[in-house]
Order: C-alpha cells, then sequence, then structure tokens
C-alpha cells in the first residue's frame, strides 16, 4: 500500500519553491481563487481563532490577516512548505504554525472558531477522519471551508493523490461528520467549496445546494 502522506510530503517539498513564488499557482489558479472566496465567506464570521489545514506557503492566512489581524494557526505536512510560510508571515502577531497531518489535528477540541482546507484534500488517504478531526476542533458554531479539485472535470489521481470529489460528495462529506451545510458551490467548473456549521441552525442557517 502506497504510503501517500510520504508522498505527499516528497511532492510538496519538491514545489514549494515554485508554488510560493505563485502564491499557489504552480498549476493553476484555482487554489488562489478559493482562497479569495473562502475570506469572503469569513468576513460576516467572528471566529476568534482559524486553522488552515493544508496551508501552504500561507496565502490564506496571510490573506485574512492583512484583512482583519486575528489569531491565526497554519498546519502542513510539508517542511519546505512550512519555511515559506513562516518567512511569508513573519513578525505578524497571532500567526504560528504546526507540521502535522489533516488526520490527528494536534489541538483540543473545541480550539478554533474556524477550519479551512483549500486543495490539499484530494491528497489525504483518511477522507472521513479529516472532516471528523476539522470538527471536533471546532467550538460550537464554527464553520469549517473544504474546498478541492471537482471530480467531474478532473482526470485520475496522479501517484501523490488519492481521491477527487464531487461538490455533493463534498457537502456529504461534511454532513456525515455532523455539519449544516450552508454554501456547495462550484466557483468554476473545476473546482468546488463547501462551508459547513457545527451546531446546526442553531447558529446559522442552512441554504439549498
Amino acid at each position: 500500500m502506497k504510503d501517500l502522506e510520504k508522498l505527499s510530503r516528497e511532492h510538496f517539498d519538491g514545489m514549494a519553491d515554485n508554488y510560493a513564488a505563485t502564491d499557489g499557482e504552480y498549476y493553476t489558479p484555482l487554489p488562489k481563487l478559493c482562497c479569495t472566496r473562502a475570506a469572503e465567506l469569513l468576513e460576516g464570521e467572528d471566529f476568534g481563532r482559524l486553522l488552515d489545514v493544508g496551508c501552504g506557503s500561507g496565502y490564506l492566512i496571510s490573506l485574512l490577516h492583512e484583512k482583519r489581524g486575528g489569531e491565526y494557526v497554519g498546519l502542513d505536512i510539508s517542511p519546505a512548505m512550512l519555511a515559506h510560510a513562516r518567512e511569508k508571515l513573519q513578525g505578524a502577531d497571532g500567526v504560528t504554525f504546526a507540521e502535522s497531518g489533516a488526520g490527528s489535528l494536534p489541538f483540543g477540541d473545541g480550539a478554533f472558531g474556524a477550519v479551512t482546507c483549500i486543495f490539499s484534500f484530494h491528497h489525504y488517504p483518511y477522507p472521513e477522519r479529516a472532516v471528523a478531526e476539522a470538527y471536533r476542533v471546532l467550538r460550537e458554531g464554527g464553520v469549517y471551508i473544504l474546498a478541492d479539485v471537482n471530480a467531474a472535470t478532473a482526470g485520475e489521481p496522479g501517484e501523490e493523490e488519492f481521491a477527487f470529489y464531487t461538490r455533493d460528495e463534498g457537502a456529504a462529506l461534511l454532513e456525515r461528520a455532523g455539519f449544516a451545510v450552508e454554501v456547495a458551490e462550484e466557483p468554476t467548473p473545476r473546482c468546488f467549496l463547501v462551508k459547513g456549521r457545527k451546531g446546526g441552525a442553531e447558529f446559522g442557517q442552512r441554504q439549498p445546494r
């Protein structure tokens, strides 16, 4: 069986310099587009502390921190990506980074008001566990934003990739973990974005997909 975490680490370590130089547009503009959309969806959220899973070179955190300040934790499996993220956010108050995979987050229950995962989910060999971990580390009323490649327009997964998902499959993953899905969309036909809330209708309104 392939060690996908090892393969992903090597993959992202190898592309880190070019990835950081283009803010994630090494292969495609889609990650940057979804970071921008995620930032829009977070504008009305009083999340306090945000965890960005698969933070790469830190583009989303830098975008959010510049707009509103706050407390952020970037997590990534790639030491080379984290080195670029630390350099990008050097001196930024309230920003820290951690090296770990998404299947066992090194944080306590309810530690964050928001969790984001932008364009790294297709590398995870444990999709249900990754979503469950995001749910666990969120406080009640917290939001989870997942954006990734759209399986409807993607090809076959590469050596270091596990699986692609459609918008509806992504939404179903969140719902099975206990999230109330508020947004499920395709910013372009090549990607999808889903926003879910822990705690359901008590904290936010469910929107039709």
